[in-house]
């Protein structure tokens, strides 16, 4: 296949498999906020294998403050830094991030005024290592029963073996998230005749959602959730 087909192929596989997954088997109801939750945190722990990915293919030079352990009291490991900053947060042109690709599902030209993701990613930092790092803040009308790194180590590495028998380009993963944050929007929304949601949200709390799981699910340790291998070029 081709590149432009392994991406659609790739596309195609992370959708049908959340709306799968958070469709009720009996009555096909979509849990809404939890398939929204799930793939923003399957978006940011895959943000930081394309981020080791450009380290190792020399995308992007190795620095300080490229790719930052750091360990807490408990002996958890997390990363930050520039590498996966660029690939959740700030992107390009030819590099689009999952925050450039995921605020389109809005439909909201001002969807930057109203959700600021280096304010949660600033609020993430802080609270590593404490109960409170990974909480959503959300409307409360919002359920969100799973947490997104219980999300991640669930899915997670089933989607990256995916990704290998497809011979995905890893620096591709976060196009292939945003345009699947981008369709499965409508699918949350309640847009889609033939698919119920038990509890339509608002575009924007589907983006504010989708960040909210994202940031903190990039800071953990692959590790941790059996996704540590090394994405050969």
């Amino acid at each position: 296949m081709s590149t432009e087909e392994i991406v659609r192929a790739c596309t195609a596989e992370v959708g049908g498999y959340v709306l799968a997954t958070y469709r009720d088997k009996k009555t096909g109801v979509l849990n809404a906020a939890n398939g929204v939750s799930a793939l923003g945190a399957l978006a940011g722990i895959f943000a930081q294998v394309q981020a080791r990915a450009m380290l190792r293919f020399g995308v992007i030079p190795q620095t300080e403050t490229t790719l930052v352990e750091i360990s807490t009291k408990a002996g958890d490991h997390y990363y930050f830094g520039d590498a996966i900053n660029a690939c959740l947060l700030e992107g390009s042109e030819n590099a689009p991030s999952f925050w450039n690709l995921s605020a389109g599902a809005a439909n909201d030209p001002k969807i930057g005024d109203k959700i600021k993701p280096q304010e949660i990613a600033r609020r993430a930092a802080k609270e590593v290592g404490s109960p409170d790092f990974g909480r959503l803040r959300i409307d409360t009308r919002y359920r969100v029963t799973e947490p997104p790194a219980e999300a991640v180590r669930k899915h997670g590495p089933w989607l990256l073996a995916r990704f290998l028998e497809l011979n995905l380009d890893p620096l591709l993963l976060m196009y292939v998230f945003g345009s699947v944050a981008q369709s499965f929007a409508q699918f949350a929304a309640g847009e889609i005749k033939d698919v119920q949601t038990d509890s339509p949200m608002q575009r924007t709390d589907i983006v504010r959602l989708y960040m909210e799981s994202a940031i903190p699910s990039s800071k953990l340790d692959l590790r941790a959730v059996d996704m540590a291998i090394e994405w050969k070029a």
